[in-house]
């Protein structure tokens, strides 16, 4: 048994059957007389043009997305089975037009002939196989048009039994049956075509899948460093999902931090709601309690200032507050230039917190980018061996892992690594690394710069 899966060879497929219904109801209807398969030879020749428009509709929606078109082609599906939709509907007002003249008219001569019968019995068992397959690929491959088109099957086999029990009706001498069974046949068909068209509007219209909206904000609001999910939109697009997210993390993030972020939260989406192409728009939020951050936010906002540490906010017995921070720029930087940017950052800091007092920004030079230095820890051994005993001396360190000594420009940078122990605080760490620091510097003169670095 050959499985077909491919929309496109499916849609053909269903093409092919669709036009030799068309052409057997045909010939039968005339030579029987019978509105009811008439009726059901229109209808199948509307058939014929809407599985046309859902071959034509799967075709174009497979092509990748270009200038013109950068959302791709999925709508020809949305749009295909809208169009069938109005085609049933044109189909089930004909028919109900012409059963309804019989009816109140002078009734038609029809011919239930054994051939006729057999036909709708046939007609029923391959629209019956025809919507299962369509039905199973359109779900599978999440295509709009087969999944209409196999609505449309399921209502021809509805409608070929209500043709058939209008035959068997009129051999039985109920001449009227055969138009009452047009009508049935009218009816089912407006049902399917409505259904079909609402569906489809819906999506052209871009009404949110249900309950994807909810699905997307826990996905996302679950990723580490979101504050806040602002806003979600979601639309339908053939098989696709087209969604748009807003969402806000902390104000001072770098942009390699946010271009992970955003990496995290598509990684996420895919994981809750696949097939889902988001665009997202990463924003800062800011946090009244953190007046740090919204410090280096206001310095961020400027631009300029390269570098922002040591930042302090002293609160004041009157409630005001007192910032102090410092703030490197260019080492070529004149000192009026200096004190331009100096003055900017404090209006802009003014502006953020309004109950700032005093603001005392201490400038420095941005060190260069590349510096030439050479390791003399060898030549300098003794130096390095006194600097490793007072290190150890510390009664917070256990041992003192490394030193290098590093010349640059003629004078010595000591590199000293501190082991202690694990339970210290950061703070607590950071407070020996400034001792040890301290203590170096006056017992070792000669020594330029020291850094200290604490480790366990």
């Amino acid at each position: 048994m050959l499985l077909v899966t491919r929309p496109q060879a499916v849609a053909a497929g269903s093409l092919l059957i669709g036009f030799v219904l068309l052409c057997a109801k045909l010939v039968v209807g005339v030579l029987t007389g019978s509105l009811g398969v008439i009726s059901e030879a229109a209808h199948s020749g509307f058939d014929l043009a809407a599985s046309g428009f859902a071959l034509f509709a799967v075709r174009t929606a497979a092509k990748p997305a270009d200038r013109e078109h950068p959302y791709g082609h999925g709508r020809a599906e949305n749009l295909a089975a809208f169009g069938e939709g109005l085609v049933l509907l044109l189909t089930a007002l004909w028919i109900a037009y012409e059963a309804l003249r019989r009816l109140l008219g002078e009734p038609a001569r029809v011919d239930p002939a054994s051939y006729a019968l057999g036909l709708m019995v046939a007609s029923m068992v391959v629209e019956a196989g025809r919507a299962a397959v369509l039905r199973s690929v359109g779900r599978s491959s999440g295509s709009s048009a087969l999944e209409a088109d196999a609505e449309n099957r399921v209502a021809d086999v509805l409608s070929s039994f209500g043709v058939l029990a209008g035959l068997i009706g009129v051999r039985l001498g109920y001449v009227e049956a055969d138009a009452i069974a047009a009508l049935v046949v009218a009816a089912l068909i407006a049902r399917a075509a409505v259904r079909i068209s609402w569906r489809a509007g819906d999506i052209l219209m871009d009404r949110a899948p249900t309950g994807v909206e909810d699905e997307l904000r826990r996905a996302i609001g679950a990723v580490d460093g979101v504050r806040e999910v602002r806003a979600v939109r979601v639309r339908r697009s053939g098989a696709h999902l087209l969604a748009d997210a807003r969402v806000s993390t902390r104000r001072t993030l770098s942009v390699e931090r946010a271009q992970a972020l955003s990496d995290d939260v598509r990684r996420a989406v895919d994981g809750a709601v696949p097939n889902v192409d988001l665009t997202l728009v990463v924003e800062g939020q800011a946090e009244a309690a953190n007046l740090v951050e919204r410090v280096h936010a206001a310095a961020e906002r400027m631009g300029g200032f390269q570098d922002l540490h040591n930042v302090t906010v002293e609160k004041e017995e009157d409630g005001s507050l007192h910032l102090t921070m410092h703030a490197k720029l260019p080492g070529r930087t004149t000192l009026a230039e200096a004190s331009r940017s100096s003055g900017q950052l404090e209006d802009e800091l003014r502006a953020e917190l309004p109950e700032v007092s005093r603001v005392d920004v201490h400038l420095e030079p941005l060190e260069p980018d590349l510096v030439t230095g050479a390791d003399v820890t060898e030549g300098r051994a003794e130096l390095a061996a006194r600097v490793r005993r007072l290190v150890e001396a510390h009664p917070r360190v256990s041992r003192c892992r490394d030193v290098e000594l590093s010349s640059r420009d003629g004078r010595i940078t000591a590199h000293v690594v501190a082991v202690m122990s694990g339970g210290l605080s950061l703070e607590q760490a950071h407070e020996v690394e400034t001792e040890l620091e301290e203590r170096l510097h006056q017992a070792f003169p000669e020594l330029h710069e020291i850094v200290a670095r604490a480790t366990v």
